[in-house]
């Protein structure tokens, strides 16, 4: 497994400064609990039983379980609009750690629109380290964008996207272990495979493939000039390979199932 310098689209131009905004406002109003559950003015769900909910609590947005795992998880809320009505959950794991306990944050979801919907989600390993976002940048309801983290080094392995809103995975951004971007692969006509791909050296372009009849087979390759690439005598070693088919089947696909996973 493992985004894009690539096809931007006026939707997308629109919808990412809105909700960059926004989601600058949440990480700016949340802070980092490790032990106390109470820190935030956030309030935390007890362990026992639960009356019956009413009607208003019903209507409350709860913790997605689909988006990260609640098993054994504490679940703390912040109301940030003050409207009585979450926006963001936390979930902790307790662990030991030189025989103390410690509450761990393993997953964060918001609701940056304030519609009951999340918009945001990050999930972290045991340790801390996060292992993928995923956005809703157009608030449609639906992820348009897929982002995952090499635990060890919190570098980007991957990243997809929807370049349309459309329900459809069509950018693939290839990161290496620096973190830097080696390769987009985009799907252009929405049949699951590449047919446009970009690749990268040190992070910058230095060629262009295209399939233009849609047959998984190079047509036409554009060189980059980079003058610092070429001094280096590195032009072209980027990852992705001139003839697709050499590309394993499990990579050159634009989209995938597990980037869309709502």
């Amino acid at each position: 497994m493992a985004a894009h310098f690539p096809v931007a689209s006026k939707s997308l131009c629109g919808a990412a400064p809105r909700f960059a905004a926004q989601l600058s406002l949440v990480l700016l109003a949340g802070c980092t609990i490790i032990g106390s559950m109470a820190a935030c003015g956030g309030k935390s769900k007890g362990k026992g039983g639960k009356l019956m909910p009413s009607d208003r609590a019903k209507s409350v947005p709860e913790v997605d379980p689909e988006l990260c795992d609640t098993k054994g998880k504490q679940v703390t809320t912040y109301d940030l609009n003050r409207d009585n009505r979450p926006d963001v959950w936390k979930l902790f794991k307790q662990v030991k750690e030189g025989g103390a306990r410690l509450q761990i944050l393993s997953c964060k979801q918001v609701d940056l629109d304030h519609d009951g919907k999340k918009d945001y989600v990050v999930a972290y390993d045991k340790k801390g380290a996060k292992l993928f976002e995923k956005t809703d940048s157009d608030f449609d309801g639906r992820f348009d964008t897929y982002y995952q983290f090499d635990p060890k080094t919190g570098h980007k392995v991957e990243a997809q996207r929807e370049s349309g809103f459309d329900g459809r995975f069509d950018v693939q951004e290839v990161y290496d272990e620096s973190g830097q971007l080696t390769s987009v692969r985009i799907d252009r006509n929405g049949d699951g495979k590449a047919d446009r791909w970009e690749q990268y050296v040190k992070g910058r372009l230095v060629a262009i493939l295209y399939d233009n009849d849609f047959d998984s087979k190079v047509d036409r390759r554009d060189e980059i000039a980079v003058e610092d690439t070429e001094s280096d005598g590195e032009k072209g070693s980027a990852s992705t390979p001139s003839d697709p088919a050499q590309t394993p089947g499990g990579t050159d696909q634009a989209g995938s199932d597990q980037a869309g996973g709502n």
